[in-house]
């Protein structure tokens, strides 16, 4: 479980990069690296609340500016759902990253298998 969200993060942070604007592919990040590595760094509430409060800023900005949300940011929001025990929000979030990002169904269904599982 542990290898899949190290797959997870690295992934974002790599399609994340350090772009505060809009890519050339086309994504509003924000912050994302700069949260992201503060809670990294010093894993807390407080760093976590703010990278959470940014993945929902990357969503909010992505929208206003008529982009699509950038892949994973709905997964991850989903993956802190899960660990602080709301797997019904979790799995709400993970089936919209799936409408998002169909290549990404068979990762998140076995995520939610796995969530689902942890939690009986």
């Amino acid at each position: 479980m542990k290898i899949i969200i190290s797959c997870l993060v690295a992934s974002l942070v790599f399609l994340g990069g350090c772009a505060a604007t809009v890519t050339e592919a086309g994504y509003y990040w924000g912050d994302y690296s700069q949260t992201l590595y503060k809670y990294t760094l010093d894993p807390n509430e407080d760093t976590l609340a703010e990278h959470t409060e940014e993945l929902n800023n990357i969503i909010d900005k992505s929208r206003e500016l008529g982009l699509r949300v950038p892949p994973g940011i709905h997964a991850e929001l989903g993956y802190i759902r899960a660990r602080q025990g709301d797997n019904a929000q979790a799995t709400a979030y993970y089936e919209t990253e799936m409408s998002l990002y169909p290549e990404s169904r068979l990762f998140l269904e076995r995520l939610t298998a796995t969530t689902t599982k942890g939690s009986n």
